[in-house]
């Protein structure tokens, strides 16, 4: 545990995917420029030599043409594949940043309480993942229920009286964001995930 405001460092409770992301990018990626690369490679009928029950088979431009086809299939399939999912995974982070930005910024700010954890069956870093359930009650009685991103850790022992901020879209109070790091208490409390 580290002491002093100097050295404190702010640990987000969010559980971020992003690296898992980049996993895939740097996996579909190759795989795509290889799948591309091979199209305009020099080849013809020539240097290719093709064996049917171990015998030499001529080779003809259309044999050429299927080879290129299926390399470009299977390799740049595959890396289509992967690097839609990496940039899923690496991108959606960074929306969902520049929305919550967005809604605190321009949206409404709410104080709800924070009601329990929902755990969820999913393990990441031998942890299981869960969301901050939390409900706001308007003065006329109606009741609204908030849910936050996956956290990684419980943040209710750090929040201020069980409170959280929930920033929501004037227009559409479905579209929100539940601020549980700006809610946390951090003045002298540091915490260790």
């Amino acid at each position: 545990m580290r002491t002093g405001l100097n050295n404190v460092t702010q640990r987000s409770f969010l559980q971020r995917f992003s690296i898992i992301g980049l996993i895939f990018l740097a996996i579909g990626i190759p795989f795509l420029i290889v799948g591309i690369v091979i199209q305009f490679i020099p080849m013809n009928p020539e240097n290719m030599t093709i064996y049917r029950n171990g015998i030499r088979q001529p080779a003809t431009e259309e044999t050429v043409r299927t080879f290129r086809l299926i390399f470009l299939g299977v390799f740049g399939g595959l890396g289509l594949i992967f690097s839609t999912i990496g940039g899923i995974f690496a991108l959606r982070p960074m929306m969902r940043r520049r929305r919550s930005e967005r809604l605190k910024q321009e949206g409404a700010l709410l104080v709800a309480e924070a009601i329990g954890l929902e755990s969820l069956p999913i393990r990441a870093t031998h942890r299981a993942l869960s969301y901050l359930q939390c409900a706001h009650q308007t003065p006329t009685g109606e009741t609204y229920l908030f849910r936050s991103d996956l956290l990684r850790t419980d943040p209710i022992p750090f929040l201020d009286e069980k409170k959280v901020n929930v920033y929501y879209d004037r227009e559409d109070m479905r579209k929100y964001f539940v601020d549980v790091d700006g809610s946390v208490e951090m003045g002298s409390r540091v915490f260790e995930l």
